[in-house]
């Protein structure tokens, strides 16, 4: 496996690779609920619709723990013109409509049969799990300048109503990871049931934040159409809109279902990748830049082969704009026990993941209480600011 040093713009040699067609296993993922659907229709049996549940949470976390780690570098480091390739920017592109179509087929189902509450609830969580991974996928071409790569994002990211994320994590989470600013980074000891509560809310607020700050910046107002959260929600609330008019009312509590599900998955990642860490800080007393050693990394093969390699998030958040091919590991980034589908079901129980990762965030900083982001310490700056 090619590990690196924790020095973010360390050269290093490319490779030739053969493996990118691997990385079509990550289309799979989305349209597992219509695999669920279909065998829930064809034989009758409406607890099929809980499928995608049982594989995200049951068989993938399995499989993942048994393939372990990417040891031969399966998904590391591709060809030299990776970075240009439009293989890896069309494949990612190319899942909207697969996307789109999941979505709305479970919103027809939601309002086309006579099935028992639990079913229903099975479809809306089932499909809420697949939008997690648009929110994935928004989050990979959110991060490209170009115009196609913008509005894909927000399209990825409409069906769970986050078209603010882009925003948010792009200027917001990208800027104040590992410090008492960020609500995306969760403080030690913290809870994820806790974390939810305040990063859910945190992101409107500094998305509407950023946005009228860039208005008055470039002169117009905070409530114009030039307001990205403004033009996000718009486009959220017509897309919506036209699927209630055209299926009724009652598709709506499926709506809602599924995108509180996918939100609280994006709530899992950021909880699992940032826990307890902390930048160091400059003399005058500002945070220094974020380095690799201010995220969990894991190099699970499964977990990165269908997420884009968001687990290599070490050298994400040291290069946020680097593909995800071409993401790297670093020997001395702090490294998650598990895969990400484990961890989730860990951070599910706060005692389980506490005793799990408290040890690991103390030995990060050798015992040292003053390098971790703590809640006391975000008060005490809060307090300050």
């Amino acid at each position: 496996m090619t590990f690196l040093s924790s020095d973010p713009d360390q050269d290093v040699t490319q490779k030739p690779s053969g493996n990118r067609h691997l990385w079509l296993v990550s289309l799979s993922y989305p349209t597992l609920p219509l695999l669920a659907l279909g065998i829930a229709l064809a034989t009758g049996t409406q607890a099929w619709v809980w499928l995608t549940t049982a594989l995200v949470y049951g068989l993938v976390p399995l499989i993942d723990e048994l393939i372990g780690e990417d040891r031969n570098d399966v998904l590391g480091l591709m060809e030299t013109e990776a970075e240009q390739s439009t293989f890896y920017r069309y494949m990612v592109h190319g899942l909207l409509p697969l996307i789109y179509l999941t979505w709305l087929i479970g919103a027809w189902a939601a309002v086309s049969f006579d099935w028992a509450w639990w079913a229903y609830a099975g479809l809306a969580v089932s499909h809420g799990l697949g939008l997690a991974f648009a929110i994935n996928a928004g989050h990979e071409t959110g991060h490209k300048t170009d115009k196609v790569s913008k509005w894909v994002a927000l399209l990825m990211l409409a069906p769970s109503f986050l078209g603010h994320f882009r925003v948010e994590h792009n200027t917001g989470h990208h800027s104040d990871v590992a410090t008492p600013r960020d609500h995306a980074t969760a403080r030690f000891g913290e809870s994820y049931w806790h974390f939810l509560t305040r990063e859910v809310p945190g992101a409107w607020e500094r998305s509407w934040r950023i946005e009228s700050k860039r208005a008055s910046r470039k002169g117009y107002a905070k409530w114009s159409l030039k307001n990205e959260v403004i033009q996000t929600v718009l486009l959220q609330l017509v897309i919506w809109g036209t699927i209630v008019a055209v299926l009724g009312l009652g598709v709506l509590p499926y709506l809602l279902v599924a995108a509180v599900i996918s939100t609280s998955v994006l709530s899992a990642q950021n909880y699992i990748t940032h826990y307890g860490l902390l930048r160091d800080k400059r003399p005058d007393g500002k945070y220094l830049p974020a380095r690799p050693g201010h995220s969990w990394n894991s190099n699970s093969l499964v977990t990165n082969i269908t997420t884009y390699n968001l687990a290599r998030h070490s050298d994400h958040h040291a290069h946020p704009s680097r593909h995800y091919q071409y993401l790297r590991s670093f020997s001395d980034a702090p490294q998650l026990p598990y895969g990400y589908g484990t961890m989730f079901l860990i951070a599910y129980v706060p005692p389980l993941f506490r005793r799990v990762m408290d040890p690991r965030v103390m030995a990060n900083v050798d015992g040292d209480m003053s390098r971790v982001l703590t809640k006391e310490l975000a008060l005490s700056e809060g307090a300050r600011r």
